[in-house]
């Protein structure tokens, strides 16, 4: 038993050795199968790698020269593009200046119709006509003959207007209003009763004050006739008085003129031709100068005949909203 004992511990040691020498074996053969296939790997890996970097490299330079042909296609997309912007913006440019020009000649006609109709300054609307027909002569478009040609034929419209020296015309009365200061009264003048009224003074309008004092030297003085000269009866407060009305009737046709009332102005006149021939020594020499210069100055043309500039304006105006209807109708086509 104990010999059988041995030999079986001794096999199974025998076994065990011979079990590990293989286990040792084993694992060589399996080291060595690792590292060769670790290394076959560690090639395999190298080889893709290349191959990847290759890949990338050669994908890296077809993208950098599509990036390259794409960005000098958009560069000149964005050149043409511009090129057709600036061609646009100066087109459009020429087209606004031609507009503004067109504005300014309407707003001068405007203002010159309104210097015409309002102030009746005839030269005034002239010069400003002459303006605005340079303005148009600038935008050099000959749809606007028609407007120019109008503005020709107000022009001469204009010219054709007489010319009124309301400042002459004013300094001619005011001559005339000293000298009638100094002019005599006829000796053929009988006193009459004053009456009270006189010593009131006048109130109301103008036009009424003056109508009183027509009526008041009614009551004063009275025409009489004499084959012989007679002495004046007149007393110095009369002769204040209806020299004073003399003086107020030509101060009123001289409001009349700067006012340019010609109905006025003419009947004013008239009034003061008939104080001086019905009170004052119209035998002298000095007051037959005197009416004959208001006799003159009377057949002044205060308010002449004004021509209608309004043609060229609406000619304008309408050529104005045809070229908008235009171009919003090509807007609306586009």
């Amino acid at each position: 038993m104990i010999i059988l004992a041995l030999a079986l511990g001794l096999i199974t040691w025998q076994g065990w050795q011979r079990l590990d020498s293989q286990q040792q074996r084993l694992d060589e053969l399996a080291q060595q199968a690792q590292n060769s296939a670790s290394q076959q790997a560690v090639s395999e890996l190298e080889s893709r790698i290349e191959e990847g970097e290759a890949e990338r490299s050669q994908a890296l330079e077809s993208t950098v020269s599509e990036l390259r042909s794409e960005l000098d296609s958009y560069r000149s997309d964005i050149n043409s593009t511009l090129d057709e912007v600036l061609t646009q913006l100066s087109q459009e440019q020429d087209t606004d200046e031609r507009d503004w020009l067109h504005a300014e000649a309407a707003y001068l006609l405007r203002l010159a119709n309104q210097r015409l109709q309002l102030e009746g300054d005839v030269e005034g609307a002239a010069a400003l006509l002459r303006t605005a027909d340079a303005r148009l002569a600038d935008a050099d478009n000959p749809a606007l003959t028609p407007v120019r040609r109008e503005i020709a034929n107000e022009l001469a419209a204009l010219d054709a207007v007489p010319q009124v020296d309301r400042t002459g015309i004013y300094l001619a009365l005011n001559a005339q209003q000293e000298r009638v200061a100094g002019l005599r009264l006829s000796q053929e003048i009988e006193e009459r009763a004053v009456t009270s009224s006189i010593e009131q003074p006048p109130t109301g309008t103008f036009q009424r004050q003056l109508a009183r004092f027509g009526e008041e030297l009614k009551d004063l003085v009275v025409i009489r006739q004499h084959d012989e000269a007679l002495e004046a009866l007149i007393t110095p407060e009369q002769e204040s008085y209806l020299r004073q009305s003399l003086r107020l009737i030509l101060e009123q046709s001289q409001l009349a003129l700067l006012k340019e009332e010609p109905e006025l102005y003419e009947a004013s006149i008239d009034k003061a031709l008939e104080l001086l021939n019905g009170y004052y020594d119209t035998e002298r020499e000095e007051t037959q100068s005197v009416i004959a210069r208001l006799q003159e100055l009377k057949q002044a043309e205060v308010k002449p005949e004004l021509p209608d500039i309004s043609a060229s304006q609406q000619a304008l105006a309408s050529f104005i909203d045809n070229r908008f209807e235009s171009r919003r109708q090509d807007g609306g086509d586009a």
